[in-house]
């Protein structure tokens, strides 16, 4: 099975959004002063709570879970049902994808997981970009997602693995 890819931007792009961040903000300071400053401490202050509300979050289930592995999590499906690459690319690909909301190693996920409340994905994130990685690790196809009788009906990690496992084998 393939690695997982880590995605990355031009650097080009970053530095050039960067310089428009900081000469806009530079501008606005010039401008009002005191409007831009108090409202950086007021976006600082509640990136900071997000950021505490979210590492709490998953501490919190990670507490719950301790000595979980990806042998629990497989046990807890249907192997026989499913395709094991499948199982082992969409574990790997959030594991990938929580890595900055965790503090250290695996999280430990449960097929039962929902993808927005429990594990924090976005709609967008799981549409755009991690399911693309996961069916490309697993060698799915993602052509005609809408014949699939799970199309739609994605809230759980077991969902997103049998939405997967129903879609057809890639031609490559």
């Amino acid at each position: 099975m393939p690695r997982v890819e880590q995605t990355r931007g031009s650097i080009a792009l970053s530095y050039g959004l960067l310089a428009g961040v900081a000469g806009g903000y530079g501008w606005l300071c010039w401008r009002g002063a005191v409007a831009t400053l108090g409202s950086t401490v007021v976006l600082a202050l509640w990136l900071t709570m997000e950021s505490r509300k979210r590492r709490r979050h998953f501490e919190a289930l990670e507490r719950q879970r301790t000595g979980e592995s990806i042998c629990t999590f497989a046990r807890a499906l249907p192997m026989r049902q499913m395709d094991p690459w499948v199982v082992r690319a969409t574990f790997e690909a959030i594991q990938e994808h929580l890595r900055d909301s965790v503090r250290q190693g695996p999280f430990p996920l449960r097929p039962s997981d929902r993808l927005v409340e429990d594990l924090r994905i976005e709609p967008d994130d799981l549409d755009l970009d991690l399911a693309h990685l996961i069916a490309r690790r697993a060698g799915r196809d993602l052509s005609a997602c809408q014949e699939n009788p799970y199309f739609g009906r994605i809230t759980t990690v077991e969902h997103l693995i049998q939405f997967l496992c129903a879609q057809p084998a890639s031609p490559n």
